[in-house]
């Protein structure tokens, strides 16, 4: 392990050995899906491990970054291992992402035990299966598999937590309601909302007066409805009858049209005489 010189002072001593304390890390983090792979998880995990930094408080997880790395299915995948629905393996995709985060300290403050915790790094970081781990950390594949259900559990729980706190944030704050009795009595609402009812009416009245309402009289008188209805029968949905325009120009064309008939008559009597005389 790196320690910092005695000479120099604790901001000095700080500063440079934690950025260069992080860079490694992440730096290893990513390296031992490679070479490093050969790696037991216990010795890869007490390298990642460095007591002489103190560890500062981690940030809380945000919603925005779970949403960028994890889709709605993914979270709902996660939720239903943690209930014993589902396999393991229909999740084993999302585990690197979760193990990446949860050894750079993105993941708030997840405590995980020093098995718990070796487990994580060998099936995410290592890619190794359930029987390398068996052998490597010394634990029968059961008791394995039972600690990564609970890892799981508290992951899908630290989610859930996250997505609820984003809701309540984006939440109207509730106000609370200050019941006062009111100056006027009921009876007084009552007049009050009656008299505003009544000069309303009054307007519309005055408005339907002025209005010309001779477009809506319905035409016709008791002769002309008894013989319509009685053409259209029973089972008739519509009727109607004819409008005063119609009524004008049959009026107007009933004498042009007597007159034709007329002179349809004189003609016919006329070539009834020549025929007689022939």
């Amino acid at each position: 392990m790196l320690k910092t010189l005695a000479e120099e002072s604790e901001a000095e001593q700080g500063a440079w050995l934690a950025a260069f304390w992080k860079d490694f890390r992440r730096r290893f983090l990513a390296l031992l899906s490679y070479q490093f792979s050969t790696f037991a998880p216990p010795l890869a995990l007490n390298i990642i491990q460095n007591r002489n930094i103190g560890k500062p408080s981690p940030p809380a997880l945000r919603r925005e970054e779970l949403e960028a790395l994890f889709l709605p299915y993914d979270l709902k995948r996660l939720e239903m291992y943690s209930r014993n629905m589902v396999d393991y393996h229909l999740i084993m995709d999302m585990i690197p992402a979760i193990s990446r985060m949860y050894f750079l300290n993105q993941l708030g403050d997840l405590a995980l035990s020093a098995a718990q915790s070796a487990l994580l790094l060998g099936v995410g970081l290592q890619h190794k299966s359930v029987d390398q781990l068996e052998k490597e950390i010394e634990l029968p594949a059961g008791q394995l598999m039972g600690l990564f259900n609970r890892i799981i559990r508290k992951v899908v729980k630290l989610f859930n937590e996250v997505q609820e706190k984003a809701i309540e944030e984006q939440m109207v704050a509730v106000k609370d309601v200050v019941m006062e009795p009111t100056m006027k009595t009921l009876s007084d609402d009552l007049d009050e909302a009656a008299k505003e009812f009544q000069e309303k009416h009054k307007k519309e009245v005055g408005k339907l007066k002025d209005m010309d309402l001779s477009q809506y009289i319905i035409r016709g008188d008791d002769e002309e409805w008894n013989e319509v209805l009685n053409k259209a029968g029973q089972n008739a949905s519509i009727v109607s009858l004819k409008s005063d325009k119609k009524r004008k120009l049959e009026a107007k064309q009933e004498p042009k049209q007597n007159k034709k008939l007329k002179n349809r008559d004189t003609k016919h009597r006329k070539d009834m005489k020549l025929k007689r005389k022939k």
